[in-house]
Formats: C-alpha cells, structure tokens, sequence
C-alpha cells in the first residue's frame, strides 16, 4: 500500500497566472493540504492533497480572492466548509495527545479527523492494511479522542485530538502548528491516501469483539436506535417538524413501531432475545425489550459494550447511517432501512465481512423506510429461518456448525 501513500509536492500551479507556487504542508484539520502564496498574483492558496474525500473531489482556493476551485457537486458540504473555516479561524488552543509506542524513522500518517462519526472511523479502518504491508514504516494515527479506544494495536503513534465532531468543522491554526511540530521529528512522512471505504480490513482487530457466532443457540434481534433519523415515514407533517426542530415528537411513533415489530417477531422466533441498541435513550421499553441504548456522548467502553451486543445479534435492524456501521460489521444480518434521498448512498453504511457475493447478498437487505410491518416481519423471519438451508445451498463448507431459527408451533 506504501505506492499508493501520498508524499508532499515541493509546489502547485496557481490557477489565476499558471506560474509554480512554492508550498508547505498544511493541516486544516480535516483537509490535509500544503499551502503557498503566488507572489505574481499576490494571494494565498491552500490545496487539498488526495486524501479522504479529496481523493475523489479535492479543492483548491483563494484565501484573498474567497474563490474556490474544484468539484461543484461537493461543494456545498466539502469544499466551502474549508474555504469558511479558513476565512474564520478558531485561535483557542488544542489540547493534542501524544502516545509514542515505537521509535522509527520514516512515518505514514493516517488522518482520520472528519466532523461526521463514520467518516471518521471509516478513514481509521485503513490502519489495518498498512500495519499488514507497510512494515518498514510506522503509522501515525490521528483521530479525534472518541476513536481513540478503536486504534488498533501496532501503530507507532496515536495522536489524539480533544475536540468534538461538530468542531473539527473549523480550522484551528494551534493545531496545524502541533502537527507540523510533531513531523518533524521524522525524516520522512507520507499521507495515508485514507480510502473512504475501504475493503480490507479486520474489524476484530479494532473492537477487539469477535463477529456473530451463527452456531449459537442463544440470540438476539437488535433494533439500533438514533433519535436524529427516525423510523417514520417522510410525510409533509415530519418534514416541517424537522425543519422547526420539532423531530422529537415522532420518537414516541417510532418506539411503538419496535415494540410492535418485536412482537410479532416475538411470536415467530423461539429463544430470541428482544433488544433495543445504540445512542439516546428517548422513552421506555417493555421489560422483556433488553434496553441498551446509551446516552451521548460515548466513552469507548461504552461503545465496546454495544458492539457485544451487536456481536451477539442474529439480525440488526436500523435506519440508514453511520449508526449501523459497527451493528453490520458484527451482527450476523442486517436489515438497513432507507430513507427516501438516500439511495444514491446505499451501502456506504454497510462494514461488510462476507466475501462470498451471495451470502452477503442474502445476509444484508435493503428496504425502503416506508415498507409496512407485516412485510417488514416476514422479510426479516424468512431471512432467519431459511439461513442455514440457504448456507447448505451456496457454500458446501459453511453451515457444518450453524444451526437454523427455531420457530414456535
């Protein structure tokens, strides 16, 4: 993976004059750039170096002359953000911690710092392959604290940033001059190319929670509760609401969509247990509903104890979201619900750890948010009950041990 890291560039072109602008590394924070200032056209440039999203869409602007270059489809929630935060810096200092765990020369950096949750921990699942096949380098992972407990063992260095999510939005010059202090104890420093989905990966190796164990008799069917994205329809009434920060009132609507859904499942599956799983804890469950839900923000044991229970869970069933990317990479199935809008980003919510194409097939399904209960039930109760016939089907090897849903008379 060491071709495909990212090394500085020495300069840009300016898109004002084509003259070669001389730069240096610059770490916005979430943007990894270089910056430089033409002198001909007598403004500064800061360009993003392929890295993350800016693999796909990288931007460059103006500083002086508040323009921006580059991709206008991403430009609304990626390429202004950076123009805004640089235009406004926040001066307050930035407390960034720094773990030293090996002493080496030449270091890859990993930059997982995103303002949004998944992003960020997508970008952290990279490590993995470097720490595999990149061995005559170390790995510095920077990551916000919340995903600090995630980093895997083997990296050289963790450098923990304490900012939440919603800050990392703004450009803090303390720590682009903490950075770049850091780097220059190595002699030489590449740029993980930090894929935003990447595909090869052990998510054991993160969490430390093994996978679903299929062959176990005792079982749970997770529901994975956020309060920001509600499992309700997209009608004119819930759009307004939204829109006046009213969402709360639907909470109630979607706990009785759960427990209405628990119960006729309920009466399908035997020696199923009934949980509800993830962030916020809005309203109360039946007693025979495992409430698992956590209020924010999470402390990494917390969100070590929710991936167990989406380990132990034969079946997670949620919205659309960075919410289910740990419930799929650990949970047997998963049933992903999708919001209308949401299509053209089907997958993306997905850790899929199946590499056969028509078990995964079998064992992730995707559903418009709107399909009623009763079909919702019987997707979700063949799904169980036809797995290990559907294994015996497809893979001759696979299903030795696993043991199909009982169903009640």
């Amino acid at each position: 993976m060491f071709e495909e890291c990212v090394a500085f560039p020495e300069d840009v072109v300016c898109p004002y004059c084509g003259d070669k602008v001389g730069v240096e590394p610059f770490w916005q924070g979430i943007h990894s750039c270089v910056r430089g200032r033409c002198s001909h056209c007598d403004v500064t440039m800061v360009a993003d170096l392929p890295v993350g999203q800016a693999l796909y869409t990288p931007y460059m602007v103006a500083l002086e002359r508040d323009q921006i270059f580059g991709d206008q489809r991403c430009l609304g929630w990626f390429g202004q953000p950076l123009l805004n935060s640089l235009l406004q810096p926040d001066h307050r200092s930035v407390d960034l911690v720094v773990e030293k765990r090996k002493t080496v020369d030449r270091m890859i950096i990993l930059n997982c710092l995103d303002y949004l949750y998944g992003h960020s921990l997508l970008k952290l699942l990279n490590a993995d392959r470097h720490l595999r096949e990149d061995v005559a380098w170390g790995l510095v992972v920077i990551v916000p604290k919340l995903l600090r407990w995630m980093v895997p063992d083997g990296v050289a260095e963790i450098w923990s940033v304490s900012l939440s999510l919603e800050e990392l939005r703004s450009f803090f010059p303390d720590l682009h001059r903490r950075i770049h202090r850091e780097c220059l104890r190595f002699s030489e420093v590449r740029l993980s190319p930090a894929y935003s989905h990447p595909d090869d990966f052990d998510i054991v190796r993160f969490s430390g929670v093994p996978q679903h164990d299929f062959s176990k008799d005792d079982f749970r069917v997770t529901f994975i509760w956020r309060s920001d994205r509600l499992w309700v329809g997209t009608s004119i009434v819930y759009r307004v609401l939204c829109r006046v920060k009213m969402r709360f009132m639907f909470l109630w609507w979607q706990k009785m969509k759960v427990i209405l859904l628990f119960q006729r499942l309920k009466q399908l599956l035997k020696g199923a247990r009934f949980t509800v799983a993830g962030v916020g804890r809005a309203g109360n469950f039946p007693s025979w509903i495992d409430d698992q839900r956590i209020e924010p923000p999470l402390a990494g044991e917390q969100e070590a104890q929710l991936c167990r229970v989406y380990s132990e869970s034969r079946v997670a069933i949620g919205v659309h979201g960075s919410n289910m990317l740990l419930p799929s990479a650990h949970a047997g199935m998963v049933v992903d619900l999708m919001p209308r809008g949401r299509w053209g980003n089907m997958i993306q919510d997905i850790l899929y750890h199946e590499p056969d194409p028509r078990s995964a097939a079998y064992l992730c399904r995707y559903l418009p948010l709107e399909t009623g209960l009763a079909v919702l039930v019987e997707i979700i109760s063949t799904q169980l009950k036809d797995y290990c016939g559907f294994m015996k089907r497809m893979r001759r090897d696979a299903s030795r041990n696993n043991k199909g849903v009982q169903y009640a008379a």
